[in-house]
């Protein structure tokens, strides 16, 4: 499409509409709308850039869609309601999660000034531009939670969440407290993505005296997990722990209806959502997730300050508040990861310094110790020099009659050891 085509497909379908199609079909129709869309909010030349590189056709656009669009919705809301003294572009591009295409929209966003922020996505993408990041003083806001980005030389680095292997911890720390003569093995794709928690979580797993199984490969694009179940099956496995994300995850579990299999799925951050949940509600039940944001019904339900600029969003935007596919918990979690480059901006304006510069805008994440998001995040964030994990914490759900019900919450101690 071309340069600047925005289409982002049809938002306004009703919940029976969207919880009835099959699956394929949902695909084929957010391909069409997405495939090769390269756009920008670029507004006032004086304002403030905030780079985007976003998976909006990609292997991960499941997830990556709707994480996407509340980062771009919320900066629109940003920059219509907040009394800033400056506005926020947000030159964006979908890079079909393609490393290549995020270094072309990176080479695109730094040939003249360097953007303080960029918000990014991938693990692959991410850890190949961490090098020129933390060259170029850019604070890369990243949807990928990989603890790799926690390295001495990627200080420019940072997400929201726990870290994708703190969340396999989490679950391996659940099921030691609830099940400790249990057998597990983690199943995640090949990328750097999925291989990520791997070893982590097993070295966790075994310290905690579980017996911990070979793990398992599922990739991004499989149309079932049949061979991967038997495998589980063969080895006795009660638990599987998945990075990956919700659309391979369904496959995972349609296999392990389809087999009878006498075992639970754990989730990490972006197996399950509200969409996956209630439309698979079968195949979900009695599934196990972990997360540090908020998901939709908790912010429904609470109503923060953050509520407000999501309902402001989709009345906007005519987004469908009963179109699961859109308003789930990964569009709230786009929402937060564009808060916190606000969040951090804002301060560096409000101090007199330069909004333009990613080092002052570092030096205000690092400040930070009362930003959760405006109640979209469970816990206040606590970045630290030498330490910029997020949190510690993690939310656990467990799936009922296609629900996210928060179960159990886990804090994990801070270890130094647990760095790269």
């Amino acid at each position: 499409m071309r340069n600047g085509d925005k289409t982002l497909g049809r938002d306004s379908q009703s919940r029976r509409q969207f919880l009835t199609r099959g699956l394929s079909v949902a695909s084929a129709g957010a391909m069409l709308g997405f495939a090769g869309c390269i756009g920008g909010d670029s507004g006032d030349s004086d304002g403030v850039q905030v780079g985007g590189i976003h998976d909006l056709s990609g292997a991960t656009s499941d997830v990556g869609q709707p994480t996407g669009r509340g980062t771009r919705d919320a900066l629109k809301w940003v920059n219509q309601n907040e009394d800033l003294s400056f506005d926020i572009n947000h030159d964006w591009v979908d890079y079909a999660y393609e490393v290549p295409q995020a270094q072309n929209q990176y080479d695109s966003l730094t040939s003249g000034d360097n953007p303080p922020v960029i918000i990014g996505w991938g693990t692959a993408d991410t850890e190949a531009l961490a090098p020129d990041v933390a060259n170029d003083e850019i604070v890369y806001i990243s949807a990928s939670y990989s603890d790799k980005l926690l390295a001495e030389d990627t200080q420019y680095n940072f997400f929201i969440n726990l870290d994708y292997t703190s969340q396999g911890r989490a679950h391996a720390k659940w099921i030691a407290d609830n099940d400790p003569d249990a057998k597990v093995a983690m199943i995640h794709n090949t990328t750097p993505f999925g291989k990520s928690p791997v070893d982590g979580t097993e070295s966790y797993a075994e310290e905690l005296g579980l017996d911990v199984g070979d793990n398992i490969t599922l990739e991004l694009a499989a149309n079932t997990a049949d061979t991967q179940v038997e495998r589980a099956m063969d080895n006795d496995i009660d638990y599987l722990i998945h990075q990956n994300t919700a659309a391979p995850m369904q496959v995972l579990l349609s296999s392990v209806s389809d087999l009878e299999a006498d075992l639970t799925v754990m989730g990490l951050t972006w197996t399950v959502d509200e969409f996956r949940a209630t439309s698979a509600a079968d195949a979900f039940e009695g599934v196990r997730y972990v997360n540090t944001n908020k998901t939709w019904g908790q912010v429904e339900e609470a109503a923060p300050d953050g509520w407000q600029i999501i309902q402001d969003s989709f009345e906007r935007e005519g987004h469908d508040m009963s179109n699961p596919e859109i308003a789930n918990v990964n569009y709230v979690r786009g929402v937060a990861h564009a808060l916190l480059a606000v969040e951090a901006i804002k301060r560096v304006d409000d101090d007199g310094g330069d909004i333009r510069s990613g080092a002052a805008v570092r030096e205000k994440l690092l400040e930070l110790d009362d930003f959760d998001a405006r109640g979209l995040l469970p816990v206040t964030l606590d970045y630290q020099e030498g330490d910029r994990r997020a949190t510690m914490f993690g939310q656990t759900y467990e799936v009922s009659d296609g629900n996210m019900v928060p179960d159990q919450n886990i804090e994990l101690d801070r270890r130094e050891e647990w760095l790269p």
